[in-house]
């Protein structure tokens, strides 16, 4: 009885941290788009439009579901071969060049695939090593195709629609199948996942892995072998993107809550034992894998050393920075060069982080700066897909499309923790949630910068759909209309 207590009352707490950032991400994008779009009204209109067409949208692909029950599989075959549809056309449309660190990876790569290493003696590569892994990656697709550029924005395709597909079975795991097709019309049609497919960015792979990863852990974590296949997935999402360790602590505070903690009850210590065994698997899982990439790609003379980054403390440093809100600072940059990477600039960096802590009041007024910059400002896809292209136009309508549907997203997720709230029980949602949470303070911390808000968005997109699925039940209330109860 007291674990279960202790179970809903977590679930409950973290229900509303989720409130206070999804209300603090509707509430500061509204002010960005107002920003953006010259007037509060205008971005009013924009939210409100994309308000109606999510739930319209909404309603008709779950009407379609209820009106054909023996063929389940079309709405969401409709979707993903939608999601596959535009991110094709966008690749077609928009040939992006690579730029800043997508540019330095992709010429390494070129001089991997021609057998040629020196690059590791760039400071880039130097100090984050943990490029290596994607850089690899492009390489391998070089030495095997004759338009290795195509190549690799076709395999965004196929990664961004099948993310669309984990994102459906995730919701579906989640909540249920209404909720599960809103939440694939989200990740289909969110602007910046298209606009991404045309961009040579490590997170297309590290997302897919990341999100297989969740979908294992919600679906089937009692499998026997699911944590293997767990701690493979994360760890392949690690050797992409070094954020890893957000999901694994995620994974390891979900199971220990809402798998560990109700079983105790049960007077079985092999139930007990089983399921701190699994997840320890998991774990030991993820780190050797990193140790076996490391290894082998050391042995084969790729790299000097581990997939990791060199310069612990710099994203802290810029983090930290109260001129720059946490953002990138070229002054910051400049004056670490100016001493040796490895020990001596660890301390240079250390120390600086140190002083920056100093001053609590300082401090706690640039994480409540950042909270509301990270979650509210417009996404960077738009830059890093057109801002080679010379399209103002259409550069500034999508990124009116962009801040319309974030602000929705951000209002259909706040309402549908509420709805969680109210129906005081414990959901598998709990994960997403505490994914979304931990990558929001972690944040405080380190640099931010709007596109990293990508890397978290399957978990957003899952937790709004269900305010999405409640709206809409109410709405057909509202008017006297028989809600489906397909699922």
């Amino acid at each position: 009885m007291i674990a279960d207590r202790l179970t809903v009352i977590s679930f409950r707490t973290l229900l509303a941290i989720g409130c206070i950032l999804f209300g603090v991400a509707a509430v500061s994008s509204f002010f960005n788009s107002a920003f953006i779009l010259g007037s509060p009204i205008t971005a009013t209109f924009g939210a409100i439009f994309a308000f109606a067409v999510a739930i319209g949208a909404a309603f008709g692909i779950n009407r379609l579901a209820a009106s054909r029950p023996s063929a389940k599989v079309w709405p969401i075959a409709i979707v993903l071969t939608s999601a596959f549809s535009v991110r094709l056309a966008w690749i077609l449309w928009i040939d992006t060049p690579p730029a800043s660190d997508f540019l330095f990876m992709y010429n390494a790569a070129l001089s991997a695939a021609a057998g040629d290493f020196s690059f590791n003696n760039t400071e880039y590569f130097s100090a984050w090593v943990y490029q290596m892994g994607f850089t690899m990656y492009e390489a391998l697709i070089i030495s095997v195709f004759n338009d290795p550029m195509l190549v690799l924005k076709l395999v965004n395709v196929m990664l961004g629609t099948g993310a669309v597909g984990l994102v459906y079975a995730a919701a579906a795991a989640a909540f249920n199948k209404q909720s599960a097709l809103i939440a694939a019309l989200f990740c289909a049609f969110y602007v910046p996942n298209i606009m991404m497919s045309s961009v040579l960015s490590n997170q297309h792979l590290s997302m897919f892995f990341f999100m297989l990863g969740c979908l294992l852990a919600v679906k089937s974590w009692r499998n026997r072998s699911a944590w293997l296949f767990i701690g493979l997935c994360f760890g392949l999402g690690q050797l992409f993107r070094p954020i890893g360790t957000i999901y694994l602590i995620a994974l390891v505070i979900f199971v220990l809550l809402y798998e560990l903690l109700p079983k105790l009850k049960i007077k079985e210590p092999r139930l007990w034992l089983a399921t701190v065994s699994k997840l320890a698997g998991a774990v030991a899982i993820f780190y050797l894998l990193q140790m076996i990439v490391s290894a082998s790609f050391m042995q084969a003379g790729y790299t000097e050393y581990p997939l990791s980054s060199r310069e612990p403390y710099w994203k802290f440093v810029v983090g930290l920075n109260t001129e720059t809100d946490g953002q990138w600072s070229l002054e910051d940059a400049k004056h670490v060069l100016n001493y040796k990477l490895g020990e001596e600039r660890d301390q240079a960096e250390l120390a600086i982080v140190k002083e920056r802590l100093a001053d609590k009041g300082a401090v706690a007024a640039l994480f409540a700066r950042k909270l509301y910059l990270f979650w509210g400002a417009k996404d960077d896809a738009a830059y890093w897909s057109l801002s080679e292209m010379n399209r103002p136009a259409l550069n500034n309508t999508v990124v009116a499309i962009e801040r319309a549907t974030y602000i929705a997203m951000s209002v259909f997720g706040l309402f549908a923790l509420l709805f969680l709230f109210r129906e005081r029980k414990v959901s598998a949602a709990a994960l997403f949630l505490l994914l979304a949470i931990g990558y929001a303070l972690i944040h405080l911390a380190i640099e931010i910068q709007a596109r990293y808000r990508l890397d978290i968005m399957p978990a957003y997109i899952v937790l709004q759909s269900y305010g999405v699925f409640r709206l809409q039940l109410w709405m057909q209330r509202k008017f006297n209309k028989q809600p489906s109860t397909h699922s």
